[in-house]
């Protein structure tokens, strides 16, 4: 197995049931999703045809972002949580990334934390640290430094100095996004009510006022989930349809005229297999 890339298969199954290694020190990996602006999913390689592609829950170290919208919270975005998420997915999401993990396994539970590089979009000879460049817009904000640095580092197998010259570059561009008032340190960043299709509106409102408000019948949204090739989860966010008080609907949507092979599900007892192809379709997604 190639190390640079995330394990899969039975072994990577057992290694994270442990609690123990779950990705190598350094390596590349695709990004799945965007959960928060700290916060992603990676996926790596199948180890074969039919086998389903493994994914890691990645968290940027030493940084915070806003909590997003969730029951947890009664559905209302902490300030500029949106905002952030949404700088991150629009940046990397479908693209190939670099990673250094810096802690995980049995002090992290189930997901990895560490640092994510790609390339400067400006600038294809320089690398971004995600983290940083998140801090420097006003999307994250870094942590307080602890005083297990060096257990940290050793852990990793890094030297002190990399920890805190993070910690210098975090602290940099935290000035820099509190000077230039961004992000979540703007006089009003924004903060978002969501509102579920069933409970807080009906799905064909949406319809409707669609055809008669939106430009060409269409409404932007964002995919906030996918459950198969063919099924949905969105959320409303077309201008639009603010003054309808539609803004931030969450509700499914189906393609018309097609249908896909349904995606298993492991959390049941017992566990669903995947339809034959399902992943294959939601992948292709």
């Amino acid at each position: 197995n190639d190390k640079s890339q995330i394990q899969n298969g039975p072994s990577a199954i057992a290694k994270i049931t442990a609690m123990v290694t779950i990705l190598p020190n350094r390596g590349t990996a695709k990004v799945k999703s965007v959960l928060s602006g700290d916060t992603v999913v990676l996926l790596g390689r199948s180890s074969g045809e039919g086998h389903k592609a493994p994914e890691v829950t990645f968290t940027f170290e030493r940084v915070t972002a806003p909590r997003m919208a969730s029951k947890a919270n009664s559905n209302v975005d902490e300030p500029g949580a949106f905002s952030s998420r949404e700088w991150l997915r629009n940046l990397c999401v479908g693209k190939t990334v670099s990673f250094e993990t810096r802690k995980q396994g049995a002090s992290a539970g189930d997901r990895v934390y560490g640092l994510l590089f790609m390339p400067d979009p400006t600038d294809n000879t320089k690398q971004w640290n995600l983290s940083v460049e998140s801090v420097r817009r006003g999307f994250c904000t870094p942590k307080v430094l602890g005083g297990d640095t060096t257990d940290d580092a050793t852990e990793n197998g890094d030297s002190g100095n990399s920890v805190e010259d993070y910690e210098q570059a975090l602290q940099s561009a935290y000035k820099e996004a509190l000077s230039a008032h961004v992000g979540i340190h703007s006089a009003k960043p924004l903060v978002r009510k969501l509102m579920n299709a069933g409970d807080e509106f009906q799905a064909m409102t949406l319809v409707e006022k669609a055809k008669r408000i939106c430009t060409s019948g269409t409404v932007k949204c964002v995919i906030e989930y996918v459950f198969d090739g063919s099924r949905f989860r969105c959320i409303v966010t077309d201008p639009e349809l603010e003054s309808s008080n539609l803004l931030y609907g969450s509700f499914t949507l189906i393609l018309a005229g097609v249908s896909c092979p349904r995606v298993g599900n492991p959390r049941l007892n017992p566990p669903t297999p995947s339809e034959p192809f399902a992943d294959a379709a939601r992948e292709f997604t």
